[in-house]
């Protein structure tokens, strides 16, 4: 049946769809946490492995650089309060100044300076004595030499100029700076002398402090530059750690390359990032593959849901043969609208028979009066008719009341059933009163009539009714059979329960006869009232029983009571035929 419309509002987000969002989102968090916990490991790994050498060369390291300033800044002091000097930058060729002038050459001579300079007061440079690394400005040539732009710092009496970044055919400096002792008075007079340093034999002092190849320690000038152990700028994107200060404005920087050390684990780390997402994109691929099959099958039901709530209770779900959850409940839809349908037929069935019982008891109690007075009124005519054919139409009138009045008990027992009076009743004894009552009718009709069974049963009901049933389907059993055709009352046990059949081997029914045949007056005889299988049905209903008809067109029927008893010791019954 297809519905046009959906009785059921479908819901706009699919629980499957939220759970299978909260699985990738926990997945995504665990691997989150996972990178979050290899980080953590990988910084504790580092730490554990070069923390404590790492310190300890960094102090030899700022010792070190301190001990070579120091050094300087020693022999500048020396030179800065030489007896002599002033008079030597005055006159570089008066008397006594050749041995001046040895002395700051011998002094300049040395592998870290370039020379010695001095300057006046406003900070121009008045003189050089130039060293055996010299060359270049300001020695050949002081153009583009200046030192007003480079930072300062203090350096107990002396000042640290620089560094001059090496460039393109120029090396990098520093200057270390201190006020001559007894300096001229002029204004073009030197005041103040400076060794003019090496950049590089400052930084070469780090090269002792490759703790390891994953850290090395580089050298920050007052500047901010960053300062390889050659005296390079160094330009790189990893990060630096701090290290010490050497000296004011100067400081030591930890670059640690754990790519050398943990180069395994990153490529461990990449295997497990790129592992998780291709996790992921198979849970996510997965759960979408499941979500549309779910999906479907929920659509079946929410059909299913649909037809049940228009009315149809013949559209069956399918999936029911499958062992999940939703094949559960596939099956106990179907269940639901088989008894759903049977309860609706039963209350529908039993609201027709009360209406149908409250008709046929008025129409009864109407119609039995006067047949009561017709038949009392033709018994009369007839005994003082002397005509013998108006005596045998008297007599015909007679036969016709007596089975009007038959079909007026019939509906009384319809529409007024007596309540049942359950008692004990062996099944044998009701077996021997049957076959008694209706031997003689199968045997006009040549038809042989069987009782089998359990010789002991005994079993709960009203006697008197549960004999007219009986009596009732034995009757239609034999007017059903032909000559030579058999008819068969069985009686055995089931659980608590006792069951007699009632079968023969007549001409059976149709499917579309079976379905109503135990409605009232739905009947196949000439001159049958159809009510007989429906007090039947009645009277078994009222002994707490239950009545089954099985018929195949050709092959005969049985009919199956199912009624209450009790146990007793098994026996059998030896075959009585007819």
């Amino acid at each position: 049946m297809a519905l046009h419309s959906s009785l059921i509002d479908k819901p706009r987000t699919s629980l499957v769809s939220r759970y299978s969002l909260l699985t990738v989102l926990i997945l995504l968090g665990g691997l989150v946490s996972l990178g979050a916990l290899y980080e953590r490991f990988a910084n504790d790994l580092e730490t554990a492995l070069v923390g404590e050498r790492l310190t300890s060369q960094e102090t030899a390291t700022a010792s070190r650089l301190a001990a070579f300033m120091e050094t300087y800044q020693y022999q500048l002091a020396k030179i800065s309060n030489y007896p002599g000097l002033t008079a030597y930058l005055a006159n570089p060729t008066g008397p006594g100044a050749r041995e001046v002038a040895n002395l700051l050459h011998l002094e300049a001579d040395v592998p870290d300076l370039y020379g010695i300079l001095f300057f006046d007061r406003d900070g121009h440079l008045q003189h050089v004595v130039p060293g055996q690394a010299a060359s270049g400005p300001p020695y050949w040539s002081a153009e583009d030499w200046s030192i007003s732009d480079l930072p300062r710092v203090r350096l107990g009496d002396a000042t640290l100029i620089g560094p001059h970044l090496p460039s393109p055919g120029r090396s990098g400096w520093v200057l270390l700076q201190r006020p001559i002792r007894d300096a001229g008075q002029g204004p073009d007079d030197p005041v103040t002398v400076a060794l003019h340093l090496r950049l590089s034999s400052i930084t070469e002092q780090l090269d002792e402090a490759m703790v390891t190849p994953v850290v090395k320690l580089r050298l920050q000038a007052a500047d901010g530059a960053i300062l390889d152990v050659t005296g390079r700028p160094l330009h790189t994107t990893i990060p630096l750690g701090d290290g010490p200060e050497v000296f004011p404005g100067w400081s030591l920087k930890r670059e640690v390359r754990s790519e050398v050390l943990f180069g395994s684990l990153e490529k461990a780390r990449g295997w497990l990032y790129a592992g998780g997402a291709a996790i992921t994109l198979i849970i996510v691929l997965l759960f979408g593959h499941l979500t549309g099959r779910l999906r479907r099958r929920v659509d079946d039901l929410i059909a299913g849901a649909d037809a049940l709530a228009a009315g149809d209770l013949e559209f069956r779900l399918r999936g029911g043969e499958r062992s999940d959850e939703i094949g559960s409940i596939s099956r106990a839809f179907n269940t639901m609208t088989l008894r759903l349908r049977d309860m609706i037929d039963r209350t529908v069935r039993t609201e027709k028979m009360a209406v149908l019982g409250q008709f046929a008891t008025g129409v009864a109690h109407e119609v039995r009066n006067p047949l009561a007075t017709l038949k009392t009124t033709v018994q009369a005519l007839s005994r003082d008719e002397a005509d013998p054919d108006r005596k045998e139409l008297l007599q015909d009138m007679e036969s016709e009341v007596d089975r009007l009045n038959r079909v007026v008990n019939d509906l009384l027992t319809y529409g007024r059933p007596h309540p049942a009076e359950q008692r004990q009743i062996p099944v044998r004894e009701l077996f021997r009163r049957t076959a008694t009552l209706l031997r003689p009718t199968a045997a006009e009709r040549g038809v042989s009539f069987v009782t089998s069974g359990e010789s002991t049963l005994t079993l709960l009901a009203d006697g008197d009714q549960l004999q007219q049933v009986l009596v009732n389907l034995g009757l239609n059993a034999i007017q059903a059979c032909q000559t030579g055709d058999s008819v068969t009352l069985r009686a055995s046990r089931q659980g608590p329960d006792v069951i007699i059949e009632v079968s023969d081997s007549g001409c059976g029914m149709d499917p579309a006869l079976l379905a109503t045949v135990t409605d009232p007056f739905v009947t196949t005889k000439a001159g049958g009232t159809g009510l007989g299988l429906t007090i039947s049905a009645q009277m078994i209903d009222a002994n707490h029983g239950t009545m089954r008809i099985d018929s195949r067109p050709g092959e005969g029927t049985r009919v199956r009571l199912r009624l209450p008893g009790e146990k007793t010791k098994k026996g059998a019954w030896g075959r009585d035929d007819a």
